[in-house]
């Protein structure tokens, strides 16, 4: 390796904790709550609403701009299984999407499945959905989604139950299904760049400590397992940065 590139490499190691400071980056959250005592409640009326610009803060906190948003479900299952309403009722009510979540649990008995409890030992049933992260373009590279992720863990995530999310590179399907390309045989991955760009994600979510749920596209955090800090992550973040900017450095024409 170029010793121009080793030394760029380890500047980004080094740049790790003080890229992204805890005060510089903030979430303005709204939150959409509906009641859940009334006889005519609807099951995924325990399903409450996240939604956050991401902002991030000059060095003299004089001024912030918004970089991006995130949206998250906040799922109590726990307290709509105290009011009789099953979690298959819950997450199958509110969408195809949040259906899509049943895959963590053995839906005949209505707790999470077999391999959830060995590997990732929940208590409770109360479940964080991160649903979508988007930074955007001009300023992404900065590590902006995973401090998002991990201030919406930190804050709403049950103490005793779990995260997940579905990585998927889902501005490729809108930019498909915008450009009027034909319809999809094989599914998303028809679309150019899909596999690639859906390998990526699913490593970046790796930082935090996801694991993807056997034969199922959720993947899965538990807050009862020790959780690494927003430094490791960090660290973790910026060494595969310089990593693929070594890599590109080696490349012909790459000057």
């Amino acid at each position: 390796m170029p010793k121009n590139t080793q030394l760029k490499s380890v500047a980004n190691r080094e740049r790790a904790v003080d890229v992204i400071e805890p005060p510089s980056v903030s979430l303005n959250i709204t939150a959409s709550v509906r009641p859940t005592w009334t006889d005519y409640a609807e099951p995924d009326a325990y399903i409450t609403n996240l939604e956050a610009d991401i902002m991030v803060a000059n060095e003299d906190f004089s001024h912030k701009k918004k970089v991006g948003t995130v949206s998250a479900l906040s799922a109590r299952l726990e307290k709509a299984a105290e009011d009789g309403v099953d979690c298959v009722e819950v997450l199958d009510a509110r969408s195809a999407d949040t259906a899509s979540y049943l895959d963590l649990f053995d839906v005949r008995q209505s707790r999470y499945s077999g391999w959830v409890d060995r590997t990732l030992q929940p208590f409770g049933r109360d479940l964080l959905i991160l649903d979508r992260i988007q930074v955007l373009p001009e300023f992404r590279g900065n590590g902006y989604g995973l401090y998002a992720a991990y201030a919406m863990i930190s804050n709403f995530a049950p103490s005793d139950g779990l995260v997940a999310c579905i990585p998927a590179p889902f501005e490729l399907l809108q930019k498909h299904r915008a450009s009027g390309n034909p319809a999809l045989v094989r599914g998303n991955e028809d679309i150019p760049g899909w596999n690639a760009a859906l390998a990526k994600l699913r490593r970046h979510w790796g930082l935090l400590g996801f694991r993807r749920v056997p034969r199922s596209d959720v993947f899965a955090l538990s807050l009862t397992l020790k959780q690494r800090s927003i430094r490791t992550v960090m660290q973790a973040y910026w060494s595969r940065m310089a990593e693929k900017e070594a890599s590109h450095s080696l490349q012909p024409g790459s000057n």
